[in-house]
């Protein structure tokens, strides 16, 4: 059967993004442009939504009238972000699967293959909730059978089915994980076909996405710490404090002014720095194992 390396797999959005600086700037300049576009969204969102989102990250519940407003006035972003994620994909599939063909903007597109994307991902979170609505709904039936054991052997019952409808969850995220190449590469919609081609292959695809995982993990503490150092100096040398880093990162009031603040300013084009790192280093296992599972070399 044919194989292929869990390290190379995990390590090729990074091969992708030094050896391509350009491409790597392109998609920095694209994620500035979106963050951009997210922040004008943000700043002219209704001021009742805005209280509703802020409620929401407080872990507060607003009304119902409030949360369909914010659902409506974040609904922009939301569509935004999908768009964006998936032309990103789209782009790092492009450099894997195709090479140097169509390297324009960075190998960025908004056309039918993104689209596709877009719906496939839309397809895989309604069948994610109906999977797990499915798996909570037969813990609580194994619970109420095991319910007259007492109540030590229930909550054990309750636990043991638990850990094991996230582990089949896991095992069929991973199986049906190359769906998306597939769908790019074939210019159609495929569900199924991840399932066939990915057999007696989960623990080396698990092992590549985890690895991948702990990278940009590691990366991403870096890059803050780097951040929060140089900053922290640089706001004790004009006057101010560390614990003013904290409304920089995350700012109280949502505002021109906020987004115009050199920090938050910095703050940004690193994390869209980052961001575009993050989007190939998880988008490239999926190619690069699809090529070896199809016994293809990467261009």
């Amino acid at each position: 059967m044919t194989g292929f390396s869990a390290s190379d797999a995990a390590l090729e959005g990074f091969r992708i993004s030094r050896e391509r600086p350009r491409v790597l700037l392109g998609w920095t300049l694209f994620t500035l442009f979106a963050s951009v576009v997210g922040a004008v969204i943000t700043i002219t969102m209704p001021k009742e939504a805005r209280a509703a989102l802020d409620a929401l990250a407080n872990e507060q519940a607003p009304d119902l009238e409030a949360l369909l407003e914010m659902l409506t006035a974040v609904s922009p972003i939301l569509i935004v972000g999908l768009l964006v994620q998936r032309m990103m994909d789209a782009a790092v599939y492009r450099v894997i699967l195709h090479g140097g063909e169509g390297g324009r903007f960075a190998y960025l597109r908004l056309g039918a293959d993104e689209l596709r994307l877009a719906a496939l991902r839309l397809i895989f979170l309604v069948l994610a909730v109906l999977l797990i609505a499915v798996a909570q709904f037969c813990i609580a039936i194994l619970a109420v059978v095991a319910s007259p054991l007492g109540q030590g052997p229930m909550l054990l019952v309750a636990f043991v089915a638990e850990v094991f409808s996230w582990g089949v969850i896991l095992m069929i995220a991973v199986r049906m994980s190359l769906a998306s190449v597939i769908t790019f590469e074939t210019g159609k919609l495929s569900i199924l076909e991840s399932w066939e081609l990915t057999r007696g292959q989960f623990w080396p695809l698990l092992s590549s996405y985890a690895l991948a995982g702990c990278c940009i993990l590691a990366t991403g503490i870096a890059v803050m710490v780097l951040f929060v150092s140089i900053a922290g100096v640089a706001l004790i040398a004009t006057g101010g404090s560390m614990a003013d880093l904290s409304a920089i990162m995350a700012p109280k009031e949502i505002s021109l002014q906020t987004y115009l603040n050199p920090y938050v300013v910095a703050y940004t084009l690193i994390g869209c720095v980052f961001t575009a790192i993050y989007s190939a280093v998880i988008a490239a296992p999926g190619a690069f194992v699809y090529l070896a599972l199809k016994g293809r070399q990467t261009p």
